[in-house]
């Protein structure tokens, strides 16, 4: 019985280690799924912003649908019932017929004719009635091509939501990059002063160093405390940032430890191809048709008509069975109501060259100003680093002067600070430089999930 026992706890622990050890490694495998274009994917997906887009996208594609059936024939079922107050009748007036007969002479004849009736009183009737556009005066393909232009022009702004949402997700993936490394930072400088708070300790013990000297180490190492606690507040947030934009659980974000290293893209020089630019565009070719649409109105329209009747019972003497015809319908004049239609299209048009000559302006300044802010995180970066190698060679001479007695612990301190503060400003000048170039790729039109490293 013991030895059962033993054998299904051995066994029972087995699997429960098999699963622990699955779990972990789908965890792993999941951690490594979430990389930029990773969440970028999700971002897209999520962005209530697209999906409007989307939707109105679908409606102006809907309005193309609209102009193009107009074409298609409308078929209608009616069915009426009338009550009249009489027959409609058609009465023979009296007359006289003279009539000659051997023997008898001439006779005179009055017949008394009943009234012949054209119409019930009660008529009850049911047809189906055709009509068939022919001809719009090229209204309805003009009217097609407007709303064609204008679907491409919602499309471009898709275009350009999806940029914005890269770079805020860029830009706090990269957060997080910064803020991991920043930890390691003060995990390094946190591991120094346990080391340099031993050696203070046993030379305070020995009267080489004054009880000032050793509370300003602790003084040290509680600012480094705090720094630790704002780096992992400021993680939460961007982890809370991401999550907002992505949707991706909180736990599984805090997971990830993205690689913070400078970013090497290439990017256009022109403006051209920018979204915004194209959407305008668009919109002017649309309201270019817009006006055509309404100088056609003055044209005439040609239509097919017929009619069936279902119901023969109750029709009249006068009522045809069926009937099919051609109608034209020319509005000579509608008050001006089409003439104001085509003073407001001018007007749009005008807008919308303003628009487009505005937002070119604009870009174009947006370019130059992240080319130059490129330029100045590069050089940055070069200034960055040479003053953390220039920390290093300080906090390195600080510790051995400290440790041979020929340097205070106030020296000793303010080296480890520079040191600090050298690395993480390095660490935001590498932050700095791939926010740079992603806000140049995206002023260029150069920015796409492709372009996106892992």
């Amino acid at each position: 019985m013991y030895m059962k026992k033993n054998n299904r706890m051995t066994c029972t622990l087995i699997v429960l280690l098999l699963l622990y050890y699955s779990d972990i490694k789908s965890q792993d495998v999941y951690s490594n799924a979430i990389t930029r274009k990773y969440l970028i994917g999700r971002a897209v997906n999520k962005s209530y912003a697209i999906s409007t887009y989307e939707a109105e996208t679908d409606k102006t594609r809907y309005d193309r649908y609209k102009a193009n059936e107009i074409y298609l024939p409308n078929l209608t079922f009616n069915s009426t019932y009338t009550l009249l107050n009489d027959d409609i009748k058609m009465t023979i007036p009296p007359m006289t017929i003279p009539v000659t007969l051997p023997g008898l002479g001439t006779l005179k004849l009055s017949p008394h004719l009943d009234p012949i009736v054209l119409q019930n009183k009660d008529i009850f009737k049911s047809d189906l009635t055709a009509t068939m556009v022919l001809f719009t005066g090229l209204k309805a393909p003009l009217l097609s091509k407007a709303a064609l232009h204008k679907e491409k022009a919602t499309t471009f702004m898709i275009e350009k939501e999806t940029s914005n949402i890269i770079v805020d997700v860029m830009e706090n993936f990269d957060r997080l990059a910064l803020l991991d490394q920043s930890v390691i930072v003060l995990d390094e400088s946190s591991k120094r002063l346990n080391e340099e708070t031993a050696f203070a300790e046993k030379a305070y013990k020995n009267g080489l160093i004054s009880a000032y000297d050793l509370s300003k180490i602790e003084i040290a190492k509680q600012e480094l405390k705090a720094k630790v606690i704002d780096v992992n507040s400021k993680r939460k947030l961007v982890v809370a940032k991401l999550y907002q934009l992505t949707s991706v659980s909180k736990d599984s974000l805090m997971t990830i430890h993205p690689q913070l290293v400078v970013y090497s893209s290439t990017s256009g020089n022109a403006i051209d191809s920018r979204p915004e630019l194209k959407a305008l565009k668009e919109a002017m070719t649309a309201n270019n048709y817009k006006m055509k649409s309404d100088i056609a109105s003055y044209m005439p329209n040609v239509y097919a008509f017929g009619k069936r009747e279902l119901r023969k019972e109750d029709l009249s003497a006068l009522d045809p069975l069926w009937y099919v015809g051609v109608g034209l319908k020319w509005n000579v004049f509608d008050g001006l109501q089409n003439y104001r239609e085509m003073q407001k299209s001018k007007l749009d048009e005008k807008i919308a060259k303003n628009n487009y000559d505005d937002a070119y302006s604009l870009l174009q300044l947006n370019l130059d100003k992240s080319k130059y802010d490129l330029e100045e995180t590069n050089q940055l970066i070069n200034v960055a680093f040479e003053k953390k190698n220039t920390a290093v060679k300080g906090l390195q001479i600080s510790i051995r002067q400290y440790e041979l007695g020929l340097g205070s612990i106030t020296e000793r301190l303010a080296a480890e600070t520079d040191y600090q503060n050298s690395c993480l400003e390095y660490l935001q000048s590498i932050y700095n430089q791939r926010i740079a170039t992603l806000k140049l790729m995206d002023a260029s039109a150069s920015l796409s999930i492709d372009k996106i490293n892992d």
